[in-house]
């Protein structure tokens, strides 16, 4: 049996589950069920339209009173789960291939842990994080993730035994946004447990204003410098910052100071540069650590 689960807030989740609900019942001897759990929306449309995915079969829709953040989330659905295996699809995503699911029941004859990794469908003019996904999807081929394939992975279209998630859950320190799953791949891969990539994509195309991508950005950024000692070696961003040379940070540090503004408002434009945009996330992440000392 697959669980298909699915976390949310905010987002309206009845198409995604009528198409999963719709190729699941397609695959003879498929015994399966769809769980939305709603980490505590406060948009009541959202959540008067989610309601209705209890008149789906096989589908049930959770709602929890309080926000309890990414990690803990998935975790509750774990747990809230009655399948041997969990499919992790976030609330914004769309099924784009009529394979999809077929696909994943494949590889669970052979994998324990399985990625199929994501597809952007084409965003606004202009968007920075439509221009940022485009420029990184050659390094999200399965052939890129293979190559590292502890690093090349998001929690969403994840399939994963129920066992292993509750034996190695989300580590719940993870409040803000960013990085939970990374750290999933790291205990996976203490754990000596193999993740298989397959060609499975999951699409979105839901995309933030260039203002809140730059927030999210900083907050992922936080959550990594929160957590810099036990993420060595799973963020290259982590890895550049811990070997510049000292001299060259304080350089940079003095660039960012000067130019951190200018670089802000270029990104939350309407002509945001990809260049501006790598300069602006190694200026923020060095200035936490400059904070921090100064503290």
């Amino acid at each position: 049996m697959i669980s298909i689960v699915i976390p949310t807030h905010n987002d309206i989740c009845v198409e995604l589950a009528t198409s999963l609900a719709k190729q699941a019942g397609a695959i003879k001897g498929l015994a399966w069920e769809i769980v939305v759990a709603d980490d505590a929306s406060d948009n009541e449309n959202v959540v008067r339209q989610n309601q209705s995915i209890d008149n789906i079969p096989h589908c049930r829709f959770v709602r929890l009173n309080e926000n309890v953040g990414r990690a803990r989330i998935r975790n509750f659905l774990a747990q809230e789960a009655q399948g041997e295996w969990l499919l992790y699809i976030d609330g914004d995503a769309q099924v784009t291939e009529p394979d999809y699911l077929v696909n994943f029941i494949k590889a669970s004859e052979t994998a324990r842990v399985c990625y199929g990794g994501y597809r952007m469908m084409p965003g606004p003019k202009g968007n920075l994080r439509w221009l940022y996904e485009q420029a990184a999807a050659p390094s999200h081929t399965v052939e890129k993730r293979l190559a590292h394939p502890f690093k090349s992975f998001n929690i969403s279209n994840l399939l994963i035994k129920r066992e292993l998630m509750l034996a190695h859950p989300l580590d719940e320190r993870f409040v803000n946004y960013g990085y939970e799953d990374v750290m999933l791949g790291k205990q996976l891969q203490q754990a000596n447990i193999k993740v298989m990539h397959i060609n499975a994509p999951i699409g979105f195309f839901d995309y933030e204003d260039n203002a809140h991508f730059v927030a999210k950005t900083e907050e992922g950024l936080r959550t990594l410098y929160q957590f810099r000692d036990e993420l060595q070696g799973y963020s290259r961003l982590l890895k550049a910052a811990t070997k510049t040379n000292p001299v060259l940070k304080q350089v940079f540090l003095l660039a960012f100071g000067l130019m951190k503004n200018k670089w802000r408002r270029n990104l939350t434009g309407s002509s945001p540069s990809l260049a501006v945009f790598r300069l602006y996330k190694y200026g923020y992440f060095l200035n936490l650590s400059q904070h921090a000392k100064a503290q």
